[in-house]
């Protein structure tokens, strides 16, 4: 390791030593930033093979692999059954908010439209967040409140109304992912509220176990093709399926949680917030969407809203905060 010093010469010194576990932080949080923004464009590349309700099962599967992988399926179901009987009326809740009907409306959004636009209005949870907190929890609505809703809420409306050149309106794909964020921030309500108790890996367990079991529960009244759709798979997008399910998924839940127990829970929320710009890159990289200016424009005063919102403090505490991440990573 290279060390630089004013006090002593030679100024520069050479120092070998293994890698601290700040270096592996930081390794972890870049790599979980890269993996998260792939999300958008792989489920996008996806939505021409697998219809959105297939894709919602692969994934939410894949969730709750991932994380029987990463703590163990028998601790997690014991950590379950432990759990007081009045914490399963609001895990019910969030696997049908969070679990179900959110990512059954980003699917089915990302269909209709673009994955840059789904990086970017998937930001306006931040925002529902705080409108339920102060509806449903009576938390107190300051001006570091007022200031990152504006920002982002500002940026949203930039971008559908592309720079302000058309006129109002928004295609249904938008509408959908701005409803999908609602429900992503009701579940993170239910969370707060009732469920903080509770160790977030066995929420988001909960929750992908409850949109599978619903998935199952649904398939007999509705018209599905699930085994047709697979059969049907073309080989090449299989590739793409593979990195959706180890990079997305897998690698970015795995170095997320890396990242979070060896840097600060404040370092680990704001630089986080970088995932808007790598997304945007990565869907014009992969899926070649254009990214116009007013996606920059707007994509810069979300991220403006959303650092604002970490910075003046919407979190009591630093472990208020790390439990936010852990459930709001689990989400998508």
């Amino acid at each position: 390791m290279i060390y630089l010093t004013l006090r002593q010469w030679p100024f520069i010194a050479w120092q070998r030593e293994s890698m601290s576990a700040k270096s592996v932080g930081w390794m972890a949080l870049v790599i979980c930033i890269l993996a998260a923004s792939t999300y958008n464009g792989f489920a996008k590349l996806l939505t021409g093979a697998l219809s959105p309700l297939s894709l919602f099962f692969v994934s939410e599967l894949l969730t709750g692999f991932f994380v029987a992988f990463s703590f163990g399926l028998m601790p997690v179901v014991r950590g379950i059954s432990r759990l007081n009987r009045k914490s399963f009326p609001p895990l019910l809740l969030v696997g049908l908010t969070s679990g179900t009907v959110g990512p059954l409306l980003l699917f089915h959004g990302l269909e209709r439209s673009t994955a840059v636009n789904a990086s970017l209005f998937l930001n306006m949870e931040p925002v529902f967040l705080v409108m339920l907190a102060v509806i449903f929890l009576h938390e107190s609505f300051g001006r570091a409140h007022a200031a990152s809703s504006v920002a982002i809420s500002a940026g949203v409306v930039v971008i559908a109304l592309r720079g302000f050149t058309q006129g109002i309106g928004m295609s249904s794909g938008d509408l959908l992912l701005l409803a999908s964020s609602f429900c992503f921030a009701t579940g993170g309500i239910i969370f707060r509220k009732s469920l903080r108790h509770v160790k977030p890996h066995l929420v988001l367990f909960s929750r992908s176990a409850i949109a599978v079991v619903s998935f199952f529960l649904l398939s007999p009244f509705i018209s599905h093709t699930l085994m047709e759709e697979v059969r049907a798979f073309p080989l090449a997008a299989l590739p793409v399926l593979l990195g959706f399910a180890f990079i997305s998924r897998f690698l970015n839940v795995f170095s997320f949680y890396e990242a979070l127990d060896r840097l600060s829970v404040t370092t680990v929320s704001l630089v986080g917030n970088t995932g808007i710009v790598t997304s945007l890159l990565f869907a014009w990289w992969i899926v070649g969407e254009p990214i116009l200016w007013y996606h920059i424009a707007g994509g810069g005063l979300i991220i403006l809203g959303t650092i604002l919102l970490e910075l003046l403090g919407t979190h009591p505490t630093a472990k208020h905060l790390e439990r936010h991440l852990r459930q709001r990573n689990g989400h998508r």
